[in-house]
């Protein structure tokens, strides 16, 4: 079975009962583009994934088609992001990825009611966190801040390494065939 990410956007759309109309509306991503990243005519950007997937009210990983050692990186305007494992603690769905983050700064739009984010750095200099109180970090050091904000992500010397730890709260993907939006 194919289970490229065009595929798994077009049967996460469908399960939550939603039209292309409708995710193009509430996303902000034109339906041109849903369409053709469901074909497989386009390469998705993070920023795309993580606005179609906060639309539909799932995790980034459910459009992700391998972790671990098998995964590809999916790249932002400054990030490049590994899926690396995920696993349930609790009710919380946490998925963790690498990223290398470059001197760009990257601006994260917020994602689903109550996921919130883990950055610990393992080589570099960064700032990260929300747009009203971002961080600076060295190798070794944490911060975990609301990602349901927008929020910042960007090296400051050079190229930087991090783990991102995404916690997704129980709600997330739970309501079919609504969007967030209209609750």
């Amino acid at each position: 079975m194919d289970d490229s990410v065009g595929v798994r956007l077009r049967r996460l759309r469908e399960k939550r009962g939603v039209s292309l109309s409708e995710l193009a509306r509430v996303s902000g991503i034109g339906k041109g583009t849903i369409s053709e990243l469901e074909n497989e005519r386009r390469g998705a950007r993070l920023d795309t994934l993580f606005a179609l997937t906060t639309a539909l009210d799932a995790p980034l990983g459910a459009l992700l088609v391998d972790s671990g050692a098998n995964a590809q990186p999916v790249t932002g305007a400054s990030v490049s992001a590994t899926l690396l494992d995920k696993w349930t603690v609790g009710s919380t769905l946490v998925e963790a990825y690498r990223a290398t983050l470059t001197t760009d700064r990257q601006e994260s739009h917020a994602h689903a009611r109550g996921v919130e984010e883990t950055v610990t750095v393992v080589r570099g200099h960064v700032r990260v966190g929300p747009a009203n109180g971002e961080r600076e970090l060295r190798a070794g050091e944490s911060v975990r801040y609301s990602g349901d904000a927008p929020h910042r992500f960007q090296a400051l010397d050079d190229a930087a390494d991090v783990i991102l730890l995404m916690h997704y709260p129980p709600h997330t993907g739970s309501e079919r065939g609504r969007l967030p939006h209209d609750r």
